[in-house]
């Protein structure tokens, strides 16, 4: 497992424990950095190119899931 997807899976297991977000998702950010920044350094120090692209492409994927589910939500309260 790449030093990118272990920082992956760990901001994903860190976004699990919340069942909600509240009004302001946002508020959390930080509190989620702070969570993987050891991983970071660790993916930075052994950086790899492969390893920059797997988040981009897991960033991107993230975009297009937030687009999706935006456009779920509106014909929902339609």
């Amino acid at each position: 497992m790449s030093r990118a997807t272990r920082l992956i899976n760990r901001l994903d297991k860190a976004l699990s424990r919340h069942s909600s977000f509240g009004n302001h998702p946002e508020a959390f950010v930080d509190e989620l950095f702070n969570e993987i920044e050891d991983s970071l350094e660790s993916l930075q120090k052994k950086s790899k190119a492969e390893h920059w692209a797997e988040i981009y492409v897991e960033r991107d994927r993230a975009q297009i899931k937030q687009e999706v589910l935006n456009r779920v939500m509106a014909k929902g309260s339609a």
